[in-house]
Order: C-alpha cells, then structure tokens, then sequence
C-alpha cells in the first residue's frame, strides 16, 4: 500500500515538473500568495465588487493589518499606562526598531494617512476617533525582504508548515511543533532554517488536505513533494529549538524560533492580562453600535471567545446583567475565565445553543436560567479573592475552603477542596480561575432583553491574513446565510419591543451581511435600520445578483447602504473584511 502510495506521489510530482515552466530557483523564496477561488463564486464577487475591486481585496486578505489594535480594560487601567508598560516590552523584545520598518521592506500601502503619520512619531498610539480613546494602535512593519542564502545547487534548509500555522506566524506567533508537516534531512537544533507553507489541495476524494505526510523529508529540489507549489509562500527565516528528530517526536513546544519575519508584529500573547485584548478595530465597533447603558440586560448569543463580550460589559461599566451563549461548554468557559480575569462580574455565561435559545412560557420546571447558581463558581470566586490576602499554607488554605463551604451550606466534595486549594496557591488568572463547569440553560423567555448581539458564525471570508479560501462554494455560502436567518430569528423574539438587535459578521459576503439585512426588514415590518455610532466604515452594497439557477439575492435598497458599516480590507483603514447592521424594534403588534 505504501508503495503505492509512494509511486503515485512520484508519477504526481514527475507530470507536476514537465508541465511547468522553468524559472530561477532564488525566485521561489519570497511571499507573493495568490488566493484560489472557487470559480462560481470568483464570479459571484466580481459581480459584487468589479474584477478590479476584487482583485485587490484578494491580495489584501493574504497580508495582515500594518497594525495591532489593543483595547485597554479601562476598569482596570488607562491608556496611558498601558502605552508606558508596552513600550517598555516592545523595547525589550526588541520590536522597536521593526515598528518603523527596516531598509529592504516595502512601504505601507493601506494604512490610513492620519494614523500612518502618528505612527511615525511613535510606535504605539491612542485611536483618535471620538469615544474609542481607549484603543491602541500598535504599528507593525512589512513586507520585509528576506535573504534566505540560496546558492545554486544548495538549497537552504527549510520546513514546512501547516497552512493555519503559517497565518498564525504572519500574525506574529512562532512555529509551534503541532504546526510542522515535513522538515530537511540533517537539521539540527540551533540551524537557521526557511519557513514555507503548504496549502489544501483537491485531494481524490473530493475534500482539501495538504497532501503531504508529516515527516516528510525535503532535498529542496523539484523531486520534493509540492516543490512548485511553496513557490511564492515562504513567510520567515528562523531558528530551530530541536533537532529534526526532535521535531516529529515532540507533541507541543517552540519548533523554530522566528527572528526574521515576512511581517513583523509584536506579540501580547500572556502580556498585561486583564489590562488590555488584542482585538480588531470593527469588533470594538460593532460593541459600540450596540449601545449597551447601565443597568440594562444584554444578550450576547455567539459569545466565544468573548472580546465583545467583555468589550460590553466595560461599556455598561460593569453594571447591569449580560449573558453571554455558545455551545461549546469549552468555549462558553474560555468567555467566563476571561471575564474573571478582567475583573467584570456582570456577565453570566451559559453553554446553550444560540438556535435553541427561546424558552416557552409555559413550561413548568422550577430551574431559574436568567440567575447563575453555580455554587462551585461561588467557591472559586470567594477562592481567589483569598489569594491576595497570604496564604501560605495548605491548611490555611483548607480551613478557608471549609469556612466557604460551610457558608453556602452546600456540600463539595474532596476533589473540588483540592482545586480550590491549588487554586488559591496559584492565584488567579486565564488559566487557574473559573474552573467549575459552566451552567447549561434551557433558554429565554421572548421579550426578556433590552438589546441582543448577534456576531453570526459565517463563512469569515474577511480574516486575515488568509492563505487558502477554496473549500467554499455557491452552496456553502447559502448554507451559512440559511443558519444566519434562523439566529437572526431567535434575536428578534428575545428583544423586547423597544430595543436593539446588533448583527455583525466577519466576512465579506453580501449573501451573509446585506442579504440578510433584506430579509430582516421584508420579513419583520417593526424592524428598522438604526444608525451607527462611531461610523467609520464604508457604506453597504445596493442591488441584487442573479444566479444561473434563476435564484435572485437582493441586498440593500437606494437609501439603506448608509445605515450599515461595511469594512473593506483593501481600504485605507487597513482592517478585516467585517460588516455590522443596527435594528431598532418596534411594537410587535404591528
């Protein structure tokens, strides 16, 4: 079987080489990725946007933003003091001289003027937008051009990488072992190696996969597996922290230590937790839009990971009730341990079904699903808090466990005393806080929020950088729209008249962003278009598109496209692709 296997690749890769043109070998060894659409819904864009248009959106979803964007916990801090602790960082990783770029790179091409030319002046800024004061940018460099000391016949050594794990770097991780597919012979640790990536490939079977083993050894010439393909993806230059051994036995851990990238972004991964998220600036928009006050009861219905969720919470300055959803118990308590490191305690998270969330009025069960009850969060909560008070011992630490249980007069077994005591040894944070199970719910009652999120599971066409967009088609881009209207629809029953329903997705499919809207208004006629504030995106997409299949998609109407923020990543904004549309609800009588 395995020589079989073995065959084919060689017969693939022998047609892959007569077939293709010869070039110069130190060509290959650049980052020039060019997206591969389905064809169908290739079209479908152009008719959306222009072939120009599209064309260039394109090549910008396969680059990241020339900037992070950092929102600051204002309960907890302040603008300022978070710039003079990140410049502080950025300083010692060594990321400042990179903030200003270095001889050899391309300039930036996207990045809005009035923000370019503050960052020029410094390397972290305050965003000057009215009301987002408290959002940092943080300016990345790159393109950078990167000698990877190929001399003919003796290629560099290199790995590659998982296409995930590529995006991942180009946003300014390192490669972690999980993330390597295939590696030269002869490394060893402490060699600088290339990086390239592989992308999906139509496989037999009519599905995508790299197509390559993990494992697999590469000679950097034409015979190695998918040689053509890597040309024009290669990300960065690094050093490996192990052997090529090492690298396929080990099953977490750094493999290659990038110290020269494609892109360079500083990293805030475990930096200032609780003082500040990494999130994208339309994000933080679409909590805006939202407009959640004090005192009010918010619902979040596709929380995780919950950087809008907290982005609220801080809204409302942490008064009020929001609950936040998912599905995924993992994810829902990924939401929870967040909140408890960012201090807000007006979010209750539930792991729910967002398409389940109506609870009908008459049933007759006795379970309270608006109020928490979650007696070992109670014990958690009140086992942190202790932390800060010097325990320095487990009996100390198991006598104040036993006061807290004898408080809530509710029995916890041995196991969780146990957690309790690590955890107050510990301390709080992400991963040590919070570790009860999150509540399940049996849902809502109609009418029972003041305003409702709906940041809808999409097709995210519009994250970036993206290196690999062939898996969608016309048919699954219809199926993401179907589940979004279904959603949309336990929005609308849960907000009470009066209120506000936010939808935002992070695409740039008119099909799951202005179609929707449509269908929002022609089939709820007490729903309206709201305007949006800040509004620093551009306006939506009027019209229609008519399939071969004589199905017609209307969007927006003469009149509309002002009311919704469309968040182009070819802009000068240099964002994501993202979209957000405001309804105010009426009498639902009407």
């Amino acid at each position: 079987m395995k020589k079989a296997r073995d065959l084919n690749l060689l017969l693939k890769t022998t047609r892959r080489i007569s077939s293709t043109p010869k070039m110069d070998p130190s060509d290959r060894y650049c980052f020039s990725p060019i997206l591969r659409w389905n064809p169908e819904v290739e079209n479908y864009f152009i008719k959306a946007y222009g072939a120009d248009h599209f064309s260039v959106i394109s090549k910008a979803l396969t680059r990241p933003s020339s900037y992070s964007c950092v929102r600051v916990n204002t309960l907890k801090s302040t603008s300022d003091a978070v710039i003079e602790k990140l410049l502080k960082i950025i300083k010692e990783k060594g990321f400042d001289g990179d903030c200003h770029g270095k001889e050899g790179s391309e300039p930036d091409e996207n990045l809005g003027s009035p923000l370019e030319e503050s960052l020029k002046k410094s390397p972290i800024v305050k965003c000057q937008i009215p009301g987002l004061e408290y959002v940092l940018f943080v300016k990345g460099s790159g393109p950078h051009v990167i000698d990877y000391g190929y001399v003919p016949g003796a290629p560099p050594k290199e790995v590659i990488v998982s296409r995930k794990c590529a995006e991942a770097v180009l946003r300014g991780a390192q490669v972690f072992v999980p993330g390597v597919l295939a590696c030269s012979a002869h490394v060893e640790k402490g060699d600088t190696i290339a990086v390239s990536v592989a992308i999906e490939q139509r496989s037999p079977n009519g599905g995508w996969a790299s197509g390559m083993t993990r494992g697999t050894v590469l000679q950097g010439l034409q015979t190695d597996p998918y040689y053509f393909e890597r040309n024009g993806l290669y990300i960065g230059q690094g050093t490996t922290t192990m052997s090529r051994a090492g690298l396929f036995r080990a099953s977490e851990g750094i493999a290659v230590d990038m110290n020269d990238r494609v892109f360079r972004l500083p990293s805030f991964y475990d930096v200032l937790e609780g003082e500040i998220f990494l999130q994208n600036l339309p994000s933080i928009v679409a909590a805006h839009a939202l407009d959640p006050q004090k005192g009010e009861r918010i619902l979040d219905m596709c929380a995780a990971p919950g950087g809008k969720t907290t982005a609220i919470a801080i809204l409302m300055k942490d008064e009020g009730e929001l609950v936040a959803i998912d599905r995924s118990h993992n994810k829902a308590q990924v939401i929870q341990k967040l909140a408890f490191e960012m201090s807000l305690t007006c979010i209750t998270t539930y792991k729910l079904d967002a398409l389940k969330a109506i609870r009908q009025r008459n049933e007759t069960d006795d379970i309270n699903t608006n109020q928490s009850s979650n007696s070992l969060r109670f014990h958690d909560e009140k086992a942190s808090s202790s932390t800060t008070e010097g325990f320095n011992s487990d009996k100390t630490c198991k006598d104040n466990v036993s006061n807290a249980i004898e408080d809530g007069g509710t029995y916890v077994s041995k196991a969780d005393i146990r957690k309790a005591m690590r955890r107050m040894r510990n301390g709080p944070g992400r991963n040590q806080c919070l570790g009860g199970r999150v509540e399940n719910s049996k849902g809502f009652y109609p009418d029972s929020f003041d305003r409702v999120l709906l940041d809808a599971p999409c097709s995210a066409l519009g994250l970036r950088p993206r290196l690999f967009v062939g898996e969608e088609t016309i048919d699954s881009l219809k199926r993401h729209a179907t589940y979004q209207r279904r959603m949309f629809d336990q929005a609308v029953k849960l907000v009470r008249p009066g209120g506000v329903i936010v939808y935002s997705t992070c695409t740039i499919n008119p099909g799951e962003n202005e179609a929707l809207v449509r269908y929002a208004l022609n089939t709820y006629k007490f729903l309206s278009l709201a305007s949006q504030n800040p509004r620093i995106g551009g306006p939506g997409l009027v019209g229609s598109c008519e399939f071969p299949d004589g199905r017609t998609e209307e969007w927006l109407r003469p009149g509309e496209e002002n009311f919704v923020q469309r968040f182009d990543p070819s802009s000068s904004l240099d964002t994501i692709g993202f979209f957000i549309a405001k309804f105010s609800v009426g009498s639902k009588d009407v």
